[in-house]
């Protein structure tokens, strides 16, 4: 891609923080992808908590705005992409927001580009999403040895149905960690894993208790059918 990693890791520590301020999991993505001289860039962030939401996680709310606004364009309904405009738009107030600005190399008619960015080594839930997308490099700022499945290593060990399909489809996967993050700053790979190992634990117990099936459900389902 064009534009810098710096540049797109920046803007999800960004949208974590908002995440980790919101309740959630400190974790972002952002869908990058070039068409002809446009590029679409969708930021996700973690809401599976403040949603109520079990898949809301960063990875699939940012290949929903992407699928969100293609839908909305097949459509013909309004547009659902904003301008982008420079500095660090995160994600707002939402966990998904779509850019839209100049690619700088216009690619051939026809031909695209797209990259997936991400804080955190995708969960296998997002592993699926990523590959049923057919997204073509996966960039990840820290690897989750526990919970992640892109690692060569943890990939291999899902149903072979998905490893066969990374290997037939040629996705390419890379870590850019704090050890060895250029020409990404260390201080920001540093600061994008901290925003999501300071609150993991308590998280965690959250997320133990249920997100969908949570102890209040049943006064909640008892409004809806008052």
């Amino acid at each position: 891609m064009p534009y810098t990693d710096g540049e797109y890791f920046a803007v999800l520590l960004n949208a974590a923080m908002q995440a980790e301020a919101a309740g959630d999991y400190g974790i972002a993505a952002a869908l990058v992808i070039r068409a002809w001289n446009t590029e679409l860039i969708s930021v996700g962030r973690n809401a599976i908590l403040s949603s109520r939401d079990p898949l809301g996680h960063a990875e699939i709310n940012a290949i929903r705005g992407i699928q969100s606004v293609l839908a909305s364009q097949r459509a013909h309904q309004t547009q659902q992409a904003q301008p982008w405009t420079g500095g660090l738009p995160g994600s707002s107030g939402s966990a998904t927001a779509v850019y839209y600005r100049p690619a700088q190399t216009a690619l051939s008619p026809g031909a695209t580009e797209s990259v997936l960015y991400t804080s955190l080594e995708p969960c296998p839930m997002c592993t699926v999403a990523i590959l049923s997308s057919h997204i073509e490099r996966v960039v990840i700022a820290a690897p989750d040895e526990r919970g992640g499945a892109l690692a060569p290593e943890r990939l291999a060990k899902l149903p072979p149905a998905w490893s066969s399909l990374a290997a037939e489809q040629g996705l390419t996967v890379a870590f850019e960690s704090a050890e060895n993050a250029a020409p990404v700053a260390p201080e920001l790979m540093a600061r994008l894993s901290r925003v999501f190992w300071d609150t993991k634990d308590a998280r965690d117990a959250e997320v133990s208790q249920g997100v969908l099936l949570h102890d209040d459900i049943a006064s909640a389902i008892a409004e809806i059918v008052r």
